[in-house]
């Protein structure tokens, strides 16, 4: 499941998409830009509590919900600025 979103980033609107992805024991959101496949976020389920909302939640709230949460932290513009993948908990 892909969706795209807009965000203003210095004034400029820019373009991105988040996905599910599952790694090897954790769910996890991933958030790159929408014209190339460069990472920019990576929200990984972590411990049990954190894995189970992550399976109960529908997929369409976990990926709002982690969208909502990289723009509210300013984590893509942070990507964007450092040029490192930021890294959170869902």
């Amino acid at each position: 499941m892909i969706q795209s979103f807009e965000q203003q980033i210095d004034g400029r609107s820019m373009h991105f998409c988040a996905s599910l992805g599952e790694g090897e024991s954790t769910h996890r959101v991933i958030i790159s830009r929408d014209d190339s496949a460069e990472t920019l976020v990576i929200f990984d389920a972590s411990g049990l509590i954190g894995t189970l909302k992550a399976e109960m939640a529908a997929p369409e709230k976990v990926i709002a919900d982690a969208i909502q949460r990289a723009c509210d932290e300013g984590l893509i513009e942070r990507a964007l600025d450092t040029g490192a993948v930021q890294n959170a908990t869902l």
